[in-house]
């Protein structure tokens, strides 16, 4: 809707306005303001084969790429005595030197200088610098006279040198000129000194000398004669090399002298007898003193420094911005669709007439304003949409370039784009895509819903009866013979504003997302530039060298066909795109697209692009670009943030436990910082990172572990295939001492000692709680033992227990019964005193079967370790007593006699009742196995023993019964009381 209401806005009439050209050339100063150390310079030095411009100033050395500038001073480099730097020069032999005020000489090494002499002096005046305006004649000259004090004095920077050979050179002084050689000693003047010597210089291999009065002469160093030459304008007019504003500066190592008056500088050049004066520059600020001058050919740079306004770069504009003259105009400057006039200029969709030609074209194709779009058809017709006064609103026009006849389609409005195939017209505007029929236009697809009202921004034939619709739904392609329209391509949010034809590639660029190529049905976005400026691409417009030129929002890009074909073909991940920006002519560097064409291809192989404040001229031929070619540098390494000499870096170790490690890196980078693709691969990791150059190029590695790196950089250098500089750093980062092999070794020694110190303690462990075992086993087993001789005791005792009853309590019982039947049946039988008998005996039985039975019941209890049994003082005489008066009846009845002969006095401290129970024992078995006589009970003392004895008559043991007992082992059980 944008795009309508923009053409709502034309205006009927034209107004032609004639072109501005805009200065040729791009000025840059560098001041303390933007990054120069010092805006006084005391010499300059272009250095061709790395790029970088050396600058002496009053605040050090400084080095600069085009984009940074690089110091060097006492903080980073000690041997800078003082910062205060007198001159640089060039010798024969490509040598760059320069000195600080105390004489202190450094000799640039490529990327940096580095201490060539240390001045022989502490003092602030070295009183051997009056010989150092030959260290730009050679390093053999100047060590010769080096140390003389008494050699002639002359100011390098001040007196002009030519070196003639490596021994010999001229001097210019004031206005007289001076021969010296190594072999002289002092210089020579020369017989024609009185000619008002103004300069010397060289072109190529020769030496010429300008007078004061404006002569210019060939010198022959042979003989030392003159021989005039004229000096010619590039257009054939004589040049005058003396004019009271005019400097011609030349150094040794310069190829041809720069001349300069006011404003202007010509290149001077030597070729069949004459020299010829090329203007090179125009705009050199006024006011400026100038000290030093230097020219790059190759970058078409010219390089002024100044006594006290720093440094200026000038170079040659590479892209023209045309704006039409009349600033108070109505129409816009932002210009969209374009027409090239017969004359070469340029008739803009605004109605204004951009371009050189002052001469009027001999018709306009188009009077007023008209549509972003403007398409050209076989026949020499161009179709564009216009407001038609007549009519009152815009319709579909036609202009015949054959006849210079307009026809207008009143039937067909916003007929916005226009597209041939087949010898026939289609359109594409709000509705859908139909054809021309006449006057009308025959719809053949009306647009779906989703795409009802989608703007059209270009239109054209793909294949043979396949039309490229390009909309903000995507690219479109419509085929004329099924009047179907297919999607190739969409994207949310992103709208396709160009398509373009190459070959068999077919080009589309969007508005966000960069641009895609398509061939054979497989789409594919392509590599964007470093800053992604591609994302908003405009355009696509090849020249005839094979190169395409694109244009963005942000600035004009050039590529290689080759190169980006190639990119698709082989899914490369990188194109070297080179950027046009301010510093190349550009004012604006916001394009326009969303048009067609989106730029135009003039007659003469010159293109102009639409932007936001007039037009774009590029000549492909002219528009030649600096490259980012040279060689990678490193200037300084820093291992937490300590520096470290990059040189040796591969041959000695870094400290182990370093945490960071920063590469600067040093480049020539006069190609626009935009143009500058570093990047770096550490220990060949495929994926490659981008090294961020927008301010100083730092590589930063951190998180290295301990072990060998090897750091690839690659920088782009142009346009081609693999088109890199590389270089290869190398470094290890020590091993921390606990990561060392001998450190491993004792910590498996020590693991192994602690191993087998374990194992001893596991094993004396193991053996004292066998031990332990063993002893608990022995004690257990003694235990089972002893429990087992217990129960065999017990087992042995309810033997003997069962035996007792059975025969001690059941026989007395038997007599109880039987005793007493006899009384109960006999009683009449018996006498009183036998009754009384009778019953004594049964109770004497009866007592006897009591005392036993609570004999049987304390041996059963002193069974129980629990039971404590205590010793106590008892007479022995009367314990026997007690057991004869429980056995007399048993005794009286089978007319035993029991007798007691043991000592009535006979005390001792013993156990009492099992004592007692063993002679009960004793003389219940006497009493049983014995038919007659007497049963005796006798004690006597042995010694520290009593002996307690039992005799009867009774039938006694067998010797076999004695043998058996006696041989019986015997068990002592002692217990704890």
């Amino acid at each position: 809707m944008q795009r309508l209401l923009i053409l709502l806005l034309f205006m009927i009439t034209a107004s032609s306005v004639a072109a501005q050209t805009v200065d040729n050339y791009h000025i840059q100063q560098y001041t303390t303001d933007n990054g120069l150390p010092s805006n006084g310079i005391k010499g300059i030095q272009w250095d061709e084969r790395t790029g970088f411009l050396w600058i002496a100033t009053e605040a050090g050395i400084v080095r600069f790429n085009g984009v940074d500038f690089k110091s060097y001073t006492n903080a980073n480099m000690p041997s800078i005595a003082s910062e205060r730097m007198l001159f640089i020069v060039r010798n024969n032999a490509g040598k760059i030197y320069l000195s600080d005020q105390p004489g202190n000489i450094f000799l640039i090494d490529k990327s940096k200088p580095v201490l060539w002499r240390k001045s022989s002096t502490n003092s602030s005046i070295n009183p051997y610098i009056r010989n150092y305006y030959l260290l730009g004649v050679s390093d053999l000259f100047f060590n010769k006279n080096a140390g003389l004090l008494t050699a002639p004095s002359f100011a390098t920077g001040f007196n002009k040198i030519i070196g003639i050979s490596d021994t010999s050179c001229l001097i210019q002084n004031n206005t007289t000129l001076l021969y010296y050689s190594i072999s002289l000693k002092e210089p020579v003047a020369l017989p024609f000194e009185k000619a008002n010597i103004y300069s010397i210089f060289k072109i190529n291999d020769r030496y010429f000398v300008s007078t004061g009065n404006g002569g210019t002469f060939l010198l022959n160093v042979a003989d030392m004669t003159l021989s005039p030459v004229e000096v010619f304008e590039k257009d054939g007019g004589l040049f005058n090399l003396k004019t009271s504003n005019s400097l011609l500066f030349w150094q040794t190592g310069m190829s041809n002298p720069v001349f300069i008056d006011g404003e202007k500088a010509w290149l001077l050049t030597y070729s069949g007898g004459k020299i010829t004066a090329k203007l090179i520059f125009t705009g050199i600020p006024a006011g400026t003193y100038i000290r030093s001058v230097q020219y790059s050919e190759k970058n078409q740079l010219l390089f002024i420094g100044t006594e006290s306004k720093g440094l200026i770069v000038i170079n040659q504009n590479r892209v023209q911005s045309k704006r039409r003259n009349d600033v108070h105009s109505k129409n816009r400057n932002s210009y969209y669709s374009q027409i090239e006039l017969s004359n070469g200029n340029i008739l803009t969709n605004e109605s204004d007439i951009i371009g050189d030609n002052t001469k009027d074209p001999d018709i306009l194709p188009v009077k007023g304003k008209f549509s972003f779009n403007i398409t050209h058809t076989s026949g020499q017709f161009l179709w564009y949409t216009q407001l038609n006064k007549n009519l009152g609103y815009h319709c579909l026009h036609q202009y015949n370039k054959a006849t210079g006849l307009t026809k207008v389609y009143p039937k067909i409005k916003w007929g916005d784009i226009v597209a041939e195939s087949g010898g026939k017209i289609y359109l594409a505007n709000l509705l859908g895509i139909g054809i021309l029929e006449e006057d009308s236009i025959r719809l053949l697809h009306r647009y779906a819903k989703d795409l009802a009202g989608v703007v059209t921004f270009d239109f054209t034939e793909l294949s043979p009866g396949n039309l490229a619709v390009a909309t903000c739904s995507g690219l479109l392609r419509f085929n004329i013979v099924t009047n179907r329209l297919d999607t190739l391509f969409t994207k949310e949010n992103i709208c396709v504003r160009n398509i373009w034809k190459y070959k068999d590639y077919v080009f589309f660029g969007t508005y966000g997302s960069g641009y895609y190529i398509m061939k054979g049905g497989i789409f594919k976005p392509m590599p964007l530039d470093k800053n992604k400026y591609l994302l908003y691409t405009h355009c696509f417009m090849a020249d005839t060298n094979d190169f395409c030129w694109i244009s963005t929002n942000r600035g004009l890009f050039k590529c290689s066909l080759a190169e980006i074909t190639n990119a698709f073909d082989n899914n490369k991940t990188a194109v070297y795109y080179h950027y046009f920006g301010k510093k190349d002519g550009m004012e604006m560097t916001e394009l326009n697209g969303g048009c067609t064409p989106c730029a135009l291809r003039l007659s003469n192989n010159h293109i102009s692009f639409p932007t936001m404040d007039g037009l774009l001229w590029v000549n492909p031929e002219k528009a030649i670009p600096i490259l980012p070619d040279g060689e990678i540098f490193i200037d300084e390494i820093l291992a937490d943030n300590i520096a470290v000499n990059a040189d040796s870096l591969q041959y000695n170790s870094l400290p182990a436990q370093t945490q960071e490690v920063i590469i600067e890196l040093g480049f020539s980078a006069w190609c626009n910082k935009e143009n500058i693709y570093l990047d770096y691969q550490l220990n060949d990791i495929p994926a490659w990172k981008t090294v961020n150059t927008d301010n100083e190029t730092f590589i930063r590695l951190g998180g290295l572990q301990s072990g060998t790196y090897r750091l690839r950089i690659r920088k782009l250098n142009g346009f081609g295939k693999d088109n890199y500089s590389y270089k290869l750093i190398e470094f290890k980062v020590a091993t921390p001492w606990y990561k060392q092999w001998w450190f491993y070794a004792l910590c498996l020694l020590a693991l192994l000692g602690i191993i087998q110190l374990i194992f001893y303690i596991r094993t004396r462990q193991y053996k004292i709680r066998q031990r332990k075992l063993e002893k608990q086993v022995a004690e257990k087993t003694k235990e089972l033992q002893e429990q087992n001789e217990i129960l065999e005791k017990n087992n042995t005792i309810k033997t003997r227990l069962i035996s007792i009853i059975s025969h001690d309590i059941v026989t007395p019982l038997k007599f109880v019964t039987v005793a007493g039947k006899k009384l109960i049946e006999k009683r009449n039988l018996m006498t009183e005193e036998l009754q009384d008998e009778t019953i004594k005996e049964m109770t004497n039985t009866a007592q006897e079967l009591q005392l036993l039975s609570t004999n049987i019941l304390n041996w059963i209890k002193y069974q129980n370790e629990n039971r404590r049994l205590t010793k106590e003082t008892f007479n022995v005489h009367e314990l026997v007593n007690q057991v004869l008066g429980v056995l007399n009846s048993l005794a009286n009845q089978k007319k035993l006699k029991l007798i007691n002969k043991t000592d009535h006095n006979l005390e001792i401290h013993q156990f009492f009742e099992p004592l007692k129970i063993l002679i009960y024992n004793l003389l219940t078995n006497a009493i049983n196995f014995s038919e007659k006589g007497d049963i005796i009970v006798a004690a006597r003392l042995e010694k520290e023993h009593v002996v307690i004895s039992v005799q009867d008559e009774g039938v006694g043991m067998t010797p076999e019964q004695i043998k058996e007992y006696y041989g019986r082992p015997v068990h002592y059980f002692f217990r704890k009381y």
